[in-house]
């Protein structure tokens, strides 16, 4: 028993340092070296340039662009800003927007290309967007004023801060179609947040990495994400400014910080929450990965423009903060050891178990991992049943740590239950060798479509392999046995449980993937000790059943700890929508699905079956004020051969209009003043168009149409200040995430003969 309690002991102690060991690096003070970055000097720029909401075309927007424009200049680069519009089509909707692009150059000694530094400068209707994406704004500037401190790079590098990435990466869309070198290398360094705080991670590459992480690996002072992200996000929907670059073919690198998420797209992403750690860890980063781009021949690392053999891919991660990097080549051979040593385990253990207690053990762990996704699914579920608003705040909570330390014990409790179960038949061994064929074979899979995260099952399965043929050789000498053991666990502790902390910034508590992570390693891990010689005195289900009353314990001090209350404020969404074709009639609307009773008190009955609302589906809606303010235009001014010509225009200066029709619209094209037209794609579905910084002589729409179509045209504008009856929230609540709330919508019909 004391073995074991000291193995447990050591391997708490090894997940602990690698956690530890993946924390951003202290902040840099302003009286650093000059040729150093400081997180203090660029924080100072996110202080001044972060305190109101910036959409994309309003005033706020105008106004930092003008400031950038300023600090930019004044580091002695020549800047410009580029004026053109660009367009998107997903999920049934196409979108288009007038973008204003703040670019500069700093010149090269003896330049080979273009080293890009990127991030966008407008934020959601929601927050100031200190951390998303000013922070990444600053480490560019600060980046830039520490070059300039120091030897010119061989390299130009190129600062491009674009407009228009959250309504639909307008500005990153018009920049690689209308700027970006054709014929010239250039590497686009993508600098973003999700979140207020955290380690900075490089979670996406281009295709045929090697050079950039050779630079990366080599340069950078706290590496920290690993190249299983880079697989993950090229499996997900997800669009940051780099996005068009890859599109296009060109090499980028994407770095971001991801906790603190519950901040992300509200009003609470402010510069005091704003980690000062974070933004060290993104800046030091950059400069250094600038630095070492900016003296390199940059031919190898875009093939597209040089012509050049493209290169592969490299493996990347971090070991208790020590990075790890090979070619990705050898995910096929690391796959194929971790399954070979399986097999000589199955082999050196036939006196303990047979090869179906091995395949019993396979199926168990299989189930025991669907029953822990479970159970973290349900732990959620459960939660949201108590305390229903966690249904809008989704899985990113204010004060998440009770819950997910409950998130780790439900893990312990479907740990213990499954090796008690199955401690004495098949036994420990088996169980452990099966779990350990599950996880080899999973690398093998990985090795054909993920090989960039082969090392997250592979290392470990080969380190607990070796250590259990170890332990079964060592016979009943336990103090032989439980170091052996221990070294062999050491690789899934230190790769897996940071990998499962992390996950919390990935998906909060609510899908049950910590839960599911923690026991992928804690199963093996459990019944390799339970295999140690002379087993302990624990008997039947204590730990589980112990185990599952602290879980009960955590989540309800999760529920007295995060509690709502002016420190932790609860988002609430509202929006009214204006009909102008009754005389200004309004409608209040929410998309909330536990509205707080201030939210109701406005919105709280069922969605009128009318409702006008262009955005997500209304949850409630109720009766608001009059407001007779003039509606949206789209005025037929020409004809073409394909159909009808638009003129788009809101009188009240809206920023934001939308066009949807009743028929299908064979696309058209979108032309901003100034802006070549923008072809809009086909669609077997009725339009449904946003236009984004539409200026005050509007926007010009040509519709592709056979026949006479009915429009609704929407205009939009931020703000519920001024809307009669209205009053502000208590300090318990606050505008809900992104674009959709306190916005007021004008809305009206169009026939368009």
């Amino acid at each position: 028993m004391i073995g074991r309690l000291l193995a447990v002991v050591l391997l708490a102690v090894i997940g602990v340092v690698a956690v530890v060991a993946e924390r951003p690096p202290d902040p840099v003070p302003a009286s650093a070296s000059p040729a150093d970055f400081s997180a203090e000097r660029a924080t100072a720029a996110v202080d001044a340039l972060a305190r109101v909401p910036r959409p994309i075309g309003s005033p706020a927007s105008d106004a930092a662009r003008d400031a950038l424009v300023g600090r930019l200049q004044a580091e002695g680069l020549a800047t410009r800003v580029e004026t053109s519009a660009s367009l998107y089509s997903e999920e049934g909707q196409t979108g288009a927007g007038r973008v204003e692009n703040v670019v500069a150059t700093l010149p090269g000694s003896a330049p080979t290309g273009s080293v890009v530094l990127m991030a966008h400068y407008d934020s959601v209707t929601a927050g100031p967007g200190a951390a998303d994406d000013m922070s990444g704004v600053a480490t560019i500037l600060e980046t830039v004023r520490a070059l300039r401190a120091g030897p010119a790079p061989r390299n130009d590098v190129t600062v491009v801060l674009t407009d228009g990435e959250e309504a639909g990466l307008y500005g990153a869309r018009a920049w690689v179609r209308d700027s970006m070198p054709k014929n010239r290398p250039t590497v686009v360094l993508n600098w973003e947040a999700r979140g207020v705080s955290g380690p900075s991670l490089l979670f996406q590459t281009s295709p045929g990495n090697a050079g950039l992480v050779d630079a990366w690996s080599s340069s950078v002072p706290y590496p920290r994400g690993d190249s299983s992200q880079v697989e993950i996000y090229r499996f997900l929907p997800n669009d940051t400014d780099l996005t068009p670059v890859l599109d296009a073919g060109r090499p980028g690198m994407n770095a971001a910080f991801i906790e603190g998420a519950h901040q992300y797209h509200t009003p609470g992403d402010i510069p005091l929450n704003l980690s000062r750690s974070s933004v060290q860890n993104h800046g030091g980063n950059a400069l250094a990965l600038t630095r070492a781009l900016g003296d390199r021949d940059l031919a190898p690392l875009d093939p597209a423009a040089s012509r050049q053999p493209a290169t592969g891919d490299r493996t990347y991660f971090t070991v208790v903060g020590r990075l790890v990097t090979y070619d990705t080549s050898w995910a096929w051979p690391i796959a194929g050891l971790a399954l070979v040593l399986v097999i000589v385990l199955t082999v050196v253990g036939r006196r303990r178990f047979s090869v179906g207690g091995v395949l019993g053990g396979a199926v168990v762990y299989v189930v025991g991992l669907a029953a822990a996704l479970a159970a973290g699914i349900g732990f959620w579920q459960a939660l949201v049943w108590l305390r229903p608003s966690y249904a809008d705040t989704g899985p990113f909570l204010g004060q998440p740590l009770l819950y997910e330390i409950a998130a780790g014990v439900l893990a312990f409790a479907v740990t213990t239950l499954v090796v008690s179960l199955l401690r004495r038949r098949p036994g420990g061994a088996a169980l452990c060798t099966g779990a350990l064929l599950v996880l080899a074979l999973l690398s093998v899979g990985l090795a054909v479509v993920a090989p960039g995260s082969v090392f997250l099952l592979a290392w470990p399965v080969i380190g607990l392999a070796l250590g259990m043929i170890l332990v079964l050789v060592s016979g009943e000498r336990l103090w032989l046995a439980t170091p052996l053991l221990v070294l062999g666990a050491a690789p899934a502790v230190a790769l897996l449980i940071p990998f499962a902390v992390s996950s919390f910034g990935v998906a909060g508590v609510s899908d049950g993937l910590a839960v599911a992570v923690f026991t992928l390693v804690g199963i093996p891990i459990g019944a390799a000790l339970s295999a140690l010689p002379r087993p302990g005195a624990v008997r039947g289900y204590a730990l589980p059943i112990l185990a599952i009353v602290w879980v009960l314990i955590l989540g309800g001090g999760g529920l007295l700890y995060d509690r709502t209350d002016d420190g932790n404020p609860q988002g609430s969404a509202l929006a009214l929508v204006v009909d102008a074709d009754r005389g200004g009639a309004g409608q209040w609307v929410t998309t909330d699905q536990a509205p707080a009773d201030w939210t109701r008190g406005y919105a709280g009955g069922a969605p009128a079956p009318d409702v006008l609302w262009p955005g997500d589906d209304a949850v409630g809606s109720g009766p608001g004020p009059v407001v007779p303010v003039p509606g949206p235009t789209a005025t037929v001014v020409g004809r073409t051969p394909e159909g009808v010509r638009l003129q788009v225009t809101s009188p009240r200066g809206a920023p934001t209009v939308f066009l949807r029709s009743d028929l299908p619209v064979a696309g058209g094209t979108v032309t901003f003043p100034g802006a070549p037209p923008l072809a809009l794609p086909p669609s077997p579905g009725p339009l449904n168009l946003r236009l984004d910084a539409v200026p005050p002589e509007g926007v010009t729409v040509d519709l592709v149409a056979t026949g006479p179509v009915q429009l609704r045209v929407d205009d939009q504008t931020l703000g519920l200040a001024g809307v009669p009856g209205f009053a502000p929230r208590p300090p318990d609540l606050r505008q809900a995430r992104g674009n959709e709330s306190d916005v007021v919508v004008v809305s009206r019909q169009v026939a368009v003969p």
